[in-house]
């Protein structure tokens, strides 16, 4: 691609007169989009939701940071339990994980552990 890009540059450079404007090579028309684009939560095959962040349910608690955290604030809002994204597991997030584990009928303490990720990701 670089060669091909140089080429065209060096033949436009010696057609062209000095001045020209020379229109920039458009984009490619299609892109490979990854998997899951963080933030947008969806189904995966293997039976959970995956928000793009961290697959993994490891124990989570308030003052907690990162990406495991960005995808329980994401599913969280998934769930209809609005908080920001910003990877910090602070008292915002913790409110929310509370209020979403007394509607589901779980321990509400504001920590998160397999039982409260299992739901989640449901």
């Amino acid at each position: 691609m670089k060669l091909t890009l140089l080429a065209a540059t060096a033949v436009a450079a010696a057609v062209l007169p000095a001045g020209a404007a020379v229109a920039a090579p458009a984009a490619p028309l299609t892109t490979r989009a990854p998997a899951s684009t963080p933030g947008q939560c969806q189904d995966h095959l293997d039976g959970g939701i995956y928000c793009g962040y961290d697959r993994s349910n490891a124990y989570t608690e308030r003052g907690d940071g990162g990406a495991r955290v960005k995808e329980l604030q994401s599913l969280l809002n998934y769930h209809g339990y609005p908080v920001g994204v910003d990877g910090y597991f602070g008292a915002s997030t913790e409110e929310a994980v509370k209020r979403y584990q007394r509607n589901e009928h779980l321990t509400a303490d504001g920590k998160v552990g397999q039982d409260t990720w299992g739901s989640l990701r449901v």
